[in-house]
């Protein structure tokens, strides 16, 4: 990462066969992977607690209240899900 923003690691996830490349500096500019796919999915983590950061993962987070299987989802909302 640039010394402008906040540090971290970005992982970068084959779409073919799921084989995972990290980088801490810079990301490449091109990259292949061993399957020889071309394309990624990239995800940011920083290392460092900035107030961006922070805001982001706390409207990311999901309950992990036992039995509530997704935020804001009602238990009827479910029941039409399954089909019940």
């Amino acid at each position: 990462m640039n010394g402008n923003g906040p540090s971290g690691l970005v992982t970068l996830v084959c779409l073919t066969c799921g084989r995972e490349q990290f980088f801490d500096d810079a990301v490449p500019a091109s990259l292949t992977c061993q399957c020889g796919a071309t394309v990624f999915r990239s995800f940011a983590t920083p290392t460092e607690p900035d107030e961006a950061t922070i805001a982001q993962l706390e409207e990311q987070a999901r309950s992990i209240t036992y039995g509530d299987p997704s935020p804001e989802t009602s238990p009827s909302e479910v029941r039409e899900l399954d089909g019940r």
